[in-house]
């Protein structure tokens, strides 16, 4: 699952295209009914305004690409601008919490069975087992790991440089803040995100795992496809095509894949927009910079909605 397997290394080539381009007048016409029912679909940049307060959503990458430049020198006046910016987590916070996961495996070892080798087939376990060998990790580790952290390390795409790429949009956000002394904070506690992953029911994960490694489709376009939707300020569109496509190739029902990716939404993005209202609406000052994936920003749980509902008056600005 492209969105809730964040893959730490790109070791192939990227062969990704777009796929909006190619789809069929029926699914293009179904796609504009889709996007046109998403509340704030597209744009990356939005302004929230309520009681002479200003809040900038920008919605990012966590991923280095060239045109974040071009979009840097558009954010630079707002972010040097503002009272304070929030991100998801401080780059500080982010490696500390990967380097505990790194030193503390209990933090990632599944307790009690079923383990891994359990809940995957054994064409699957054994394929999984070699590919995991060969990083370092031993067969017992393996079979101990919880799903999610092992798919954590899966490099399913040659697009995706990983979250332990530096670049991405949010840390040059926190770079040209530090530089400019404007206060940084965070919406969430570090590792809550892994958390979330975490909390998805065991046997979901492995489903999920089991999913990503049996699939042979090209994971490259649907990397792609949301990397052009991104920076077309259409991300809406991507996500959808992505949940079309997914595992398509697979014998596994819609409805399945549906509620995985229901289950996915519901406790990495939606649940976690939620907690970060409060934290939004309590920090000082009149304007303030919100940095988050741009997976959180559309849809009716998105945080643009959440703002909207709250009786802020929303405004879409340059990106």
């Amino acid at each position: 699952m492209i969105l809730c397997t964040p893959v730490m290394v790109a070791a192939a080539p990227c062969t990704g295209t777009d796929m909006r381009p190619r789809l069929t007048p029926q699914a293009e016409a179904e796609l504009e009914r889709e996007v046109a029912r998403m509340p704030f679909a597209n744009g990356n940049h939005w302004v929230a305004r309520k009681d002479g307060r200003q809040i900038h959503v920008i919605g990012t990458v966590h991923t280095g690409d060239p045109r974040l430049r071009r979009v840097m020198r558009t954010l630079a006046p707002v972010i040097r601008s503002a009272d304070a910016v929030l991100l998801e987590v401080t780059a500080h916070q982010s490696r500390a919490h990967m380097n505990r996961i790194m030193r503390d495996q209990s933090v990632f070892l599944l307790k009690e069975p079923p383990y891994l080798s359990d809940m995957l087939s054994p064409p699957v376990w054994n394929h999984l087992a070699a590919r995991m060998e060969a990083d370092g990790f031993t067969r017992e580790q393996v079979r101990r790991m919880q799903p999610w952290f092992a798919g954590f390390f899966l490099d399913q795409s040659g697009c995706n440089k990983g979250l332990g790429s530096e670049r991405g949009l949010d840390d040059r956000i926190e770079d040209l803040a530090r530089r400019a002394r404007v206060p940084i904070g965070a919406l969430e506690p570090s590792g809550a995100g892994l958390q979330a992953l975490a909390s998805q029911p065991i046997r979901e994960q492995a489903r999920v795992l089991e999913l990503d490694l049996t699939s042979q489709m090209n994971f490259d376009d649907q990397v792609v496809t949301m990397s052009e939707a991104y920076f077309d300020e259409r991300l809406a569109e991507g996500m959808l095509i992505q949940d079309w496509t997914m595992y398509s190739d697979l014998e596994v029902s819609r409805a399945e894949v549906k509620r995985l990716l229901d289950s996915y939404q519901d406790r990495l993005i939606d649940d976690r927009n939620l907690a970060w209202l409060p934290v939004i609406e309590r920090t000082e000052g009149n304007v303030l910079v919100v940095a988050v994936g741009g997976a959180h920003l559309p849809g009716e749980d998105g945080l643009l909605n959440l703002l909207a509902q709250r009786g802020y008056a929303m405004e879409r600005a340059p990106f």
